[in-house]
């Protein structure tokens, strides 16, 4: 049977979604969903950043941890040995989110019986689905990884629409701001929004507050990656620019998302994502919003 090392927190709720939980021997410390089943996982990874570090501290250190070493994370190679892994499952797509390709791909060619690396590697939202149908093939189970996928595009497709979309600016970071870029765009699209000043299929850019203020917008959606929407709060309550922002635009609507759990997360829950961002847009209480997190969202 393939003994799966999930290194991502998207590839772990993968094949649990797939019905392969029994395949997976090992996740990382980000890996929090499903909860019952990532508890009796053991956990071959650590961080070398605080989320409870400011913001802009934060960026900054990533910056320079990326310049000197090339990834933020440390992994136990001697607990990936004694797993005994046949398949890797990782990325290389953002060195912020999760252990860097390289430094896997490197760590695993040392083993005396080096697993199989698998790059996931999405940046639109069909892409998402087809890292679906690749571990779903990988693994044997096919036919459930296709009917997740059915699943979740007739799911995309029962989110209503609205007469008039509002214009959305959606960051995915906020101080210093990233605007949205590879699939966020189509979930706002989705979610019955019009993505504005965004990168579509490509990475979240740092974008100046003097180009935010030169672009029309009605709602600005701030999911900041990896920080749930109280930690997000503290960035918002942190802001002069916001505040500015906001002064000079009486009637704009913020809306505050889980930026942990959902869009930055390429997994099945991304269709959750833009649901969440519809009930949102809609004015729906978050508590009645049927989410699989307490709080995912805060509308301002």
């Amino acid at each position: 049977m393939n003994r799966v090392l999930s290194l991502l927190p998207s590839a772990t709720e993968i094949v649990v979604a797939i019905g392969a939980t029994p395949h997976l021997v090992g996740i990382t410390h980000e890996c929090d969903f499903p909860a019952e089943i990532v508890a009796t996982k053991p956990t071959v990874t650590s961080a070398r950043i605080n989320p409870a570090m400011a913001s802009a501290e934060i960026d900054q250190l990533v910056r320079s941890q990326l310049e000197d070493s090339g990834t933020l994370y440390t992994l136990d190679l001697e607990l990936v040995q004694q797993l005994q892994p046949t398949h890797v499952l990782t990325q290389q797509l953002c060195t912020v989110c999760a252990v860097g390709y390289a430094t896997v791909h490197t760590a695993m060619r040392s083993l005396p019986n080096p697993p199989d690396v698998i790059n996931l590697e999405p940046r639109t939202l069909e892409e998402v689905f087809g890292t679906m149908l690749d571990v779903g093939e990988m693994l044997h189970r096919t036919g459930e990884a296709h009917q997740l996928v059915v699943n979740l595009k007739r799911k995309l497709a029962e989110i209503p629409r609205f007469p008039q979309p509002p214009h959305v600016l959606f960051l995915e970071w906020l101080i210093p701001p990233f605007r949205a870029g590879h699939w966020m765009p189509e979930l706002v699209r989705h979610a019955g929004g019009t993505p504005v000043l965004c990168n579509d299929g490509s990475h979240s850019t740092q974008v100046s507050w003097e180009d935010i203020r030169l672009t029309e917008f009605q709602v600005l959606v701030i999911s900041c990656c990896g920080f749930n929407v109280q930690r997000s709060m503290e960035d918002v309550e942190a802001s002069a620019e916001l505040r500015q922002l906001c002064a000079e635009r009486p009637g704009l609507r913020v809306i505050v998302m889980d930026g942990n759990h959902y869009f930055s997360r390429p997994g099945p829950r991304l269709v959750e994502s833009a649901q969440m961002l519809n009930a949102a847009l809609q004015g729906v209480p978050p508590e009645t919003a049927g989410a699989t997190v307490a709080t995912p969202y805060s509308i301002l």
